[in-house]
């Protein structure tokens, strides 16, 4: 692993690249502690907060926003039920109308996404049948 880093991380880690350094590496998970600690963002998590508080789907297609908010969170530590609970917050009016209407409880977040997804695939259908007519 170590001979295949290059640039700053591999001067990063020369010194204790080599077997006789006193502080040498003797697990992979060392390295990349060790590397984590020099490039993480350290505002990282306070940045994806400010991003997740503002993220709404408006009038992107529900996968793009889906995988921007997926991005996001994977750096927060939210559970399936927070995240189920906001994300209705934050798609746009017509998929709130459709959850609001249709009482289904969903048992997680990917399920709540599949049906969430498949809304938005018919009503992109039929937009562009209206706008063919």
């Amino acid at each position: 692993m170590i001979f295949r880093l290059e640039d700053d991380a591999d001067q990063q880690i020369y010194a204790k690249h080599h077997v006789d350094a006193f502080s040498f590496y003797q697990l992979l998970s060392e390295l990349l502690k060790h590397l984590k600690e020099i490039y993480e963002d350290q505002n990282l998590i306070q940045k994806c907060r400010c991003k997740y508080i503002v993220l709404k789907q408006l009038n992107k297609l529900f996968s793009f926003f889906y995988s921007e908010f997926t991005r996001i969170f994977s750096f927060l530590n939210y559970d399936d039920i927070t995240l189920m609970n906001d994300i209705q917050n934050k798609i746009n009016n017509r998929l709130q109308n459709v959850l609001s209407v249709c009482l289904i409880e969903f048992s997680s977040l990917d399920k709540l996404k599949i049906f969430l997804q498949d809304v938005n695939n018919k009503q992109q259908v039929n937009y562009q049948l209206r706008d063919e007519q």
